[in-house]
């Protein structure tokens, strides 16, 4: 033991040598001025300066210090910054239209699967919420049947992963149109511009009901709706989004054509939902 302690202690007082070595006391004082007190009085910093000398590079150790937590707070301040501009921007376009009534209330605790593949697939969001990491981004296509809870679970997610402290916002698709056309109006306070920021800066985005816009009868409304979906798709790239769709994979490719539905499977993970209609199930009990 008492070979080991000498051994750890040799090592550190040789570690601490080199250190010393590395750096030697400059001849030259600190001439950076800086501001004291209310009054802003200026003062000269006047420390002894240090020379790597392996870079050559003369510095003060203090000033250094200083502006390490300077750039550390400048980063932390423009991180806030960052998340505060999506939260306002999110109240400004956030409205009761956006969900339901009944979706307000969904959970991952109220949604009841009703067999194994839905257990699967609520926990596979469950497990997308918990390990969801804006450096890393994952995105999700979710398939299945009317009235399987795919919405539901969104908008849990939606509500977990705004409690962990990101950015995440639910919306229709069809509703997310209406809200664009609502910005042409001129008494608008959000813009165009503003939404598609939003839509493109929020650490994750759901589109619920996606494809919808294809049920239209109206060729040139559908044209417009896919011209902003790709938009809306292109800015999400290197972010994380949920798609909720009732049409299978093969449908959605030969809707949105394959260079463009390809850039929607980049990194995404498809999740598959099929049982019975969950909103019809509650309608016959009398629910």
């Amino acid at each position: 033991m008492q070979a080991i302690k000498k051994i750890v202690a040799s090592s550190t007082n040789t570690t601490s040598r080199n250190v010393n070595q590395r750096y030697v006391l400059s001849p030259n004082r600190c001439t950076n001025v800086f501001l004291v007190g209310k009054e802003k009085f200026k003062d000269v910093c006047s420390k002894r300066m240090l020379i790597d000398t392996e870079t050559n590079e003369e510095f003060c150790p203090q000033c250094r210090s200083v502006e390490k937590e300077d750039q550390k707070l400048a980063i932390e301040t423009l991180a806030i910054k960052k998340k505060n501009e999506i939260i306002h921007l999110y109240d400004s376009f956030a409205d009761n239209s956006l969900i339901n009534d009944k979706l307000k209330k969904a959970t991952f605790e109220n949604y009841v699967p009703t067999k194994k593949e839905l257990a699967d697939a609520k926990e596979k969001i469950i497990d997308f919420v918990t390990s969801f990491n804006r450096e890393e981004p994952t995105s999700m296509i979710i398939t299945g049947d009317y009235g399987v809870g795919k919405s539901h679970l969104c908008v849990a997610a939606t509500k977990e992963l705004m409690k962990k402290g990101h950015s995440a916002m639910f919306i229709q698709m069809n509703k997310l149109f209406t809200k664009i056309k609502s910005t042409w109006n001129k008494n608008s306070e959000m813009t165009e511009d503003k939404l598609m920021s939003l839509l493109a800066k929020v650490d994750v985005l759901i589109i619920d009901d996606f494809g919808a816009e294809f049920t239209e009868k109206d060729k040139e409304g559908v044209t417009w709706k896919q011209t902003k979906t790709n938009e809306i798709v292109d800015s999400r790239i290197g972010k994380s989004t949920l798609f909720t769709t009732n049409f299978t994979i093969g449908e959605l490719a030969g809707m949105y054509g394959e260079r463009d539905f390809s850039r929607m499977m980049e990194n995404a993970e498809m999740l598959e939902m099929h049982g019975d209609n969950y909103r019809l199930r509650n309608f016959k009990k009398g629910e």
